[in-house]
């Protein structure tokens, strides 16, 4: 990795450090109490239970980000060479932590004040890739999919759960958690897909593509048929089956082992 390399990871590492911890910190405390009350005024008290749980544990996962950003801006400084590694991980972190938040004030008219974290968030993300850690642009893109199908299964769990405050059809109750399940194999897939890619990791992608379809479908076919439109449920096990149709193909083994020439995530211990 060049001394160019090495400075700009330093760089984003220290933005998304602060990002991460006074960043998300702000924003919640801020904006907490007024999305409740807003979801209230709305006559949505189970929406309301929702912001009420899920915003603190995803802010706990967005300062736990910015502090692995803070020990990858020290690896950076000082060449350790699990600095680029770490910083995916955070990244990683601090962009599933961020979507959902931005959700929920839009929908009542207030702004997407996690947008200001998203989306370097997501800059960061394509540059610690393409940029610093130059690593191949197909496992960039599946990569950045993958970890939109992680999103997107977070929030067929968190769509569930509120399902499962209004209504009382037990299809909503049998496949809740197995979203989350599905979101976490997402989310352990995009992080040793960028940074350790081994064999296992294809097999772990279709294991978790066909638990988000098996997940997800029959919510987005139940809600589609109940409100006659294209549900929101869908996109979920939608992209889950169109990487697991990848992973399938010769592509898939290319993606998931190919990332770097020796197969290995890029080190700070050689410098240009």
């Amino acid at each position: 990795m060049t001394n160019r390399q090495r400075t700009l990871g330093l760089v984003i590492a220290i933005s998304g450090a602060l990002l991460g911890i006074l960043g998300t910190l702000l924003v919640f405390t801020r904006w907490y109490d007024p999305v409740m009350v807003a979801e209230l005024a709305a006559g949505r008290p189970d929406e309301e239970v929702i912001v009420k749980w899920i915003f603190p544990a995803l802010s706990d996962v967005g300062v736990i980000a910015g502090v692995l950003w803070a020990l990858s801006a020290f690896g950076f400084s000082t060449r350790k060479p699990w600095a680029w590694s770490l910083g995916m991980i955070a990244n990683v972190m601090a962009l599933q932590s961020s979507f959902f938040p931005m959700i929920p004030p839009v929908t009542r008219g207030l702004p997407p004040a996690n947008g200001i974290i998203f989306v370097p968030n997501m800059l960061f993300f394509l540059a610690m890739l393409l940029v610093v850690g130059r690593v191949d642009w197909r496992t960039t893109l599946f990569s950045l999919l993958s970890g939109m199908a992680l999103v997107l299964s977070f929030m067929n769990g968190v769509a569930g759960t509120n399902k499962m405050l209004t209504t009382d059809n037990p299809a909503f109750v049998a496949v809740q958690r197995l979203n989350w399940m599905a979101a976490l194999g997402w989310g352990v897939f995009t992080i040793y897909l960028i940074i350790k890619p081994v064999a296992w990791v294809r097999w772990l992608g279709l294991g978790t593509g066909l638990l988000g379809v098996v997940a997800g479908l029959p919510l987005g076919v139940i809600t589609t048929i109940e409100a006659g439109r294209f549900s929101m449920f869908l996109p979920a096990p939608l992209l889950s089956l169109a990487l697991l149709i990848v992973l399938l193909l010769p592509l898939g083994e290319q993606v998931t082992l190919r990332m770097h020439p020796t197969g290995d995530a890029p080190s700070l211990q050689t410098a240009g």
